[in-house]
This record gives structure tokens, sequence and C-alpha cells, in this order.
């Protein structure tokens, strides 16, 4: 083998080593924080407890195996892969533990795994290569899923102060963390977007759920 034909394999060795730990992290996290959650939601005190009773959190994963994948495509796919894992972890560790697990919260679930898991698996890839307008939205995605959760679910739906607050900080430090380095104009302008939207949206999940997450789930 030549030393040109080397050098030009080499992106492609990357991109399968790239793929490959993006596929260890889809299964690891989300295997591992759906069984962490079952366990930690009868652990955790208030208003940390909320951190084991959520949706923010769950799309976390989904976001660093998108930073880790090599296409978006594959950011997609294994963020979708992240979040239904999360959601069969979850149920299944709840099932074993005596837990009563209802249908249609697991329907309810995967449906909102499907919409999240490539959303937020796209997100954290274009964290990393985004370009113009665009390097804006991935903080802007994240802290604006944290807050919204916090002023919809938690502030407006079960008046919980404390939780509401815990998501609203937690927001704004992902937003301080993942903004920097050119991002901080263009995340504020996404997140005037994202967050009314946000909060519509979870306030329309509530709906769907019957105001009852942390009893659901």
């Amino acid at each position: 083998m030549t030393a040109a034909a080397t050098t030009a394999d080499e992106p492609a060795v990357a991109r399968t080593g790239s793929a490959r730990a993006a596929g260890v992290a889809a299964v690891a996290l989300g295997v591992g924080w759906g069984v962490a959650t079952s366990a930690l939601q009868t652990v955790l005190p208030a208003p940390f407890g909320a951190l084991a009773n959520a949706v923010a959190p769950w799309l976390m994963a989904p976001f660093v195996v998108g930073r880790l994948s090599p296409g978006p495509r594959t950011a997609a796919a294994f963020g979708l892969l992240a979040c239904l894992l999360q959601v069969l972890a979850y149920y299944v560790t709840s099932d074993l533990r005596g837990f009563a697990v209802g249908g249609a919260f697991v329907l309810v679930w995967s449906a909102a795994a499907a919409v999240g898991g490539p959303v937020f698996g796209l997100a954290g890839r274009l964290h990393g290569h985004a370009r113009g307008r665009l390097r804006g939205a991935p903080p802007a995605l994240v802290a604006g899923v944290w807050a919204a959760e916090g002023v919809a679910t938690y502030a407006i739906v079960l008046e919980y102060t404390g939780e509401a607050v815990l998501f609203c900080v937690v927001g704004l430090v992902l937003f301080v963390a993942l903004a920097r380095g050119g991002r901080l104009l263009p995340a504020l302008a996404w997140l005037a977007v994202v967050l009314p939207l946000g909060i519509g949206g979870f306030l329309l999940l509530q709906t769907v759920l019957g105001g009852g997450l942390p009893a659901g789930r």
C-alpha cells in the first residue's frame, strides 16, 4: 500500500471509529440512564428528584451521542437509538422493581423519543460543525428544553417552585457552557424562538398526560 493510499484511507477509518464510539455511547447512555432514572426516582430528594423524572435530562443522551457522531445521519440514528433504549430500560427496570407499567405511557414516551432523539442527536452534531447562524441553534435547543420544562411543567402545571428554579438554572449553565466561541448572539436569537415553542410543547404534553408527568413516569 502506498503512502497516498494510506492517507486517503485515514478519513474513512476515522469515520468508522467515531461511528463505533457513537454507537457504544448510544447503548451505554441509553441503557444506563434508563436504569438509573428508575432507581433514582425513589432516592433523590426534592427538588433533585425531578432530574430523574423529566424530559430534558433524557434528551442530553442523544445530544452527547450526536456530538460524537461522524455525520448527521449517524447522529440522528444513534440519537433515536439512545432515546428508545432509555424508554425500554426505564420500563423494564421499573417492572422488575415491582412498579406498574402502563402501556399508554410507554407509547407516549416512545413517540416522544422518536422525535426528540433524532432532533437532539442532530443538535449535538451541529454543535461541533455548524457555521453561521446555525451555530446558535444547539445551545438554544439544549437550554430551551430545560427552561421550558421548568416553566411549563414545574412552574405552571405542577406549581413546584424548587424544581422550576432548578431546571432554569441548569438551562442557564448549559447555555453559557455551550454558547462559547462566538455562538452567543446567534444562540440568543434562536432561544427567543425555541423557548416559547418549548413552553407550548410541554403544556401540550401535559394536556396529553393529564398534568401528571411525575405520577405517570
